[in-house]
């Protein structure tokens, strides 16, 4: 997969932009991912000053066919992150890093494929549910939501003694 690829070579002295589109067969090579169908356009943003090479890289868009933590409907998510790096090249076996991306004096490409997806997965909602009405109220499927309240089995926590005794305890 060349296409996240950016030789440096090619980079010229100042500022340098390259853009990427992220689809769904973009996470075709990462089989654990939870994201299969997505709409994203990546932008790298290189800085080269002398020696010193910065990467600024910038994901916008969104993801499709999600499912929602609450009805388990689809849902699509909008995304939008950044974030920076610095690129050293080295002759060690060095690993790279949230702040510092290692590539080796010997090639003469750096691979954003994997940076781009890390962009992504750390940067999906917690919580993804539908949004909300005007007057508050859920977008999720009522059917599923009874469903769901219907088979639920609610237990009350019953408390241990044990750890009644030390509630007593006022502590000054």
């Amino acid at each position: 997969m060349n296409d996240f690829k950016i030789k440096l070579g090619a980079i010229n002295g100042g500022e340098n932009y390259f853009l990427f589109e992220i689809k769904d067969q973009f996470f075709e090579e990462f089989i654990l991912s939870d994201v299969e169908h997505a709409n994203i356009k990546a932008t790298a943003f290189l800085d080269k000053e002398g020696d010193r090479l910065g990467l600024t890289l910038t994901i916008d868009g969104k993801i499709n066919k999600l499912l929602c933590d609450i009805c388990t409907d689809e849902i699509s998510v909008d995304i939008t992150a950044m974030t920076k790096v610095i690129i050293k090249t080295t002759d060690e076996d060095l690993v790279s890093t949230d702040e510092i991306f290692y590539v080796k004096t010997s090639e003469n490409a750096i691979d954003l494929k994997q940076l781009i997806f890390e962009l992504i997965i750390l940067n999906l909602p917690k919580k993804r549910q539908h949004a909300f009405n005007e007057d508050g109220s859920s977008k999720c499927n009522k059917e599923m939501i009874d469903l769901v309240n219907k088979y639920t089995v609610t237990e009350e926590k019953s408390s241990d003694p044990r750890w009644d005794a030390l509630k007593k305890l006022k502590i000054k």
